[in-house]
């Protein structure tokens, strides 16, 4: 059989010491024989000290969160609503715009409607135009051939003074004693009219002389330059030769032009003294120009055609 051990019963080597308790330990202090023993005041714990209960910090933090999400959610709805209304605002705008878009388009349509109308008018009017302008310049072609038809067998005498009371029987005197001096004898049976050109007052306006036929005029104006082909410039024809009292001055026989072609003859004389030109004249209702004698003649249709005879001499 083992041996038990068994605990030592209370002996008188060993003698248990009780001692009392006091309940309140921050009494014992001020107690007589207990003057060596320190105490300590108690912490106080706040509620977030790790003592304070989890469930109670829980819901202070949730507290907060709550309200913060709150806040927050109460801003976000007013930026909503500003949001919304400003979305809103754009929309009734984006309407009106749509709107008056929609009428510019209209109004755009009409415009382009009209504008077509008005294009194709206008190409009428200019196709119109167009033909209009090419009938008046073949009346003008059929009027200057029938000017020139009746023009054909007259000449003209240029810078003879008019006198007082002049009369056409004056006038026929006239042109027969400028055709004797050039060696042209006519009768006033030769001559179908003469007559005075319109003009100013008091100016020399040229005498016309209408002849009977063609050949005669021409030998006239074949005569006159002949005469001064090879005379000096005072002594060319001149009021002297016709008979015309006092200071000579130079008269001009040429062919009759008509009005446009009398322009053109004017800018032709012009250009040939400019130019160097010595011989500028008309015949048959042509104007020619010739720089020298021998040379081939140019016929003036124009006043382009000065023009480039100019430009010609420039190169």
């Amino acid at each position: 059989m083992p041996n038990i051990q068994r605990s030592p019963p209370a002996g008188a080597g060993m003698r248990t010491q009780r001692v009392m308790s006091s309940p309140d330990i921050s009494t014992i202090e001020n107690e007589p024989g207990h003057i060596n023993i320190s105490s300590r005041n108690k912490r106080f714990k706040p509620d977030s000290s790790p003592g304070q209960s989890p469930r109670s910090e829980n819901e202070t933090f949730e507290d907060k969160i709550m309200n913060l999400l709150t806040t927050w959610k109460s801003d976000q709805d007013v930026l909503l609503n500003k949001l919304t209304s400003d979305i809103n605002e754009v929309k009734l705008q984006n309407k009106e715009i749509q709107r008056t878009n929609i009428e510019i388009e209209k109004s755009i349509e009409h415009i382009n409607l009209a504008y077509e109308n008005m294009r194709q008018s206008v190409q009428k009017l200019e196709k119109e135009r167009q033909e209009q302008r090419a009938y008046i310049i073949e009346l003008e072609k059929k009027v200057g051939d029938l000017q020139n038809s009746s023009r054909s067998s007259s000449f003209e005498i240029r810078n003879i003074p008019t006198s007082e009371r002049e009369t056409t029987e004056d006038l026929a005197s006239l042109v027969l004693q400028t055709c004797n001096v050039l060696q042209v004898p006519l009768k006033s049976t030769d001559l179908r009219d003469v007559y005075r050109m319109p003009g100013k007052k008091g100016s020399n306006r040229p005498i016309v002389a209408d002849l009977i036929a063609v050949p005669l005029k021409k030998q006239v104006l074949d005569a006159t330059r002949a005469f001064n082909k090879d005379r000096p410039a005072a002594e060319k024809l001149n009021s002297t030769h016709i008979g015309i009292k006092g200071e000579p001055k130079p008269v001009y026989v040429a062919d009759h032009l008509p009005n446009s072609l009398r322009q053109l003859f004017y800018e032709a004389r012009k250009f040939a003294s400019a130019h160097d030109y010595k011989f500028c004249w008309s015949q048959n209702n042509k104007i020619f120009l010739r720089k020298r004698e021998g040379m081939d003649s140019v016929i003036v249709s124009s006043v382009s055609c000065l023009a480039n005879l100019s430009k010609t001499q420039q190169h």
